[in-house]
């Protein structure tokens, strides 16, 4: 049954609510005002003619001083599932600050982004690459920077601690990696392509990712050092992009920290 505009209008204050307790309470801890105006928003729900809505009244008196945040939350989940939101990983409470600066000089490791479509994908690869920390990331063709909102809010403020380039030249990218010394390393399903998890050269790399349908130019692939395939066992044969990104990543740090 659909959602009433009344029905609506109520959910999504009780899911602001929900929210502004979630981040500004503790274990145990809830802004009495704030929780008590909850609670009767709740209630007020089992006036709806929505069956869906109107079941939601009686989670009001599981909502207690003494719960903890974790079973705070729980119940906020029915909610989200009506109104059709879906959390997004910046949504998610940070319960550690984040380092005042690198534990580490940054690792002989760059990522090369070439017409990556998703905006998404592009920030999601920049918070990867701050967390191993990666040198640097170089946007091609058509791949969106970090000034453009969607990638600004997934990448988490990591495009601030991380040098970034625009070549719009995919292939004078490489050129130029190649002569500051970078072995060129496509993550690409091709024919030739050697596993990922076998030896990596110990030298700086490059990882190159191209479009998320269609992959790198053919001549491109002739001017790369090797092609890497992560191995998979099920019926799909390929990853998303920021995923690849952060496998790749991660294992060539663990090889490269065992040298």
């Amino acid at each position: 049954m659909a959602l009433s505009a009344q029905d609506k209008k109520s959910l999504e204050e009780i899911h602001r609510l929900f929210l502004a307790l979630e981040k500004s309470s503790g274990d145990f801890s809830f802004d009495p005002t704030t929780l008590a105006e909850l609670k009767n928003k709740i209630s007020e729900l089992k006036f709806s003619e929505n069956p869906d809505v109107s079941r939601l009244a009686d989670l009001q008196k599981h909502l207690v001083d003494e719960m903890t945040l974790k079973h705070f939350v729980s119940y906020i989940i029915p909610f989200e599932r009506l109104l059709h939101k879906n959390l997004q990983d910046d949504d998610f409470l940070v319960l550690e600050n984040d380092k005042s600066e690198s534990t580490s000089e940054p690792l002989p490791l760059v990522f090369v982004l070439d017409n990556i479509r998703s905006a998404f994908n592009v920030g999601s690869i920049f918070r990867t690459a701050e967390c191993l920390g990666a040198q640097k990331i170089y946007l091609c063709g058509y791949t969106p920077n970090p000034k453009q909102w969607k990638v600004e809010k997934t990448a988490m403020g990591t495009q601030e601690y991380l040098a970034w380039e625009e070549s719009p030249k995919l292939l004078e990218c490489l050129e130029e990696l190649k002569d500051e010394g970078y072995r060129i390393v496509a993550l690409e399903t091709a024919a030739s392509a050697v596993d990922l998890f076998e030896s990596f050269e110990a030298e700086p790399t490059a990882f190159v990712l191209g479009n998320e349908r269609f992959g790198l130019d053919p001549e491109i692939l002739k001017v790369i050092d090797e092609v890497r395939i992560i191995p998979l066992r099920g019926r799909k044969n390929s990853l998303n992009v920021g995923v690849t990104a952060a496998i790749a990543g991660f294992e060539w740090m663990r090889q490269w920290r065992s040298k």
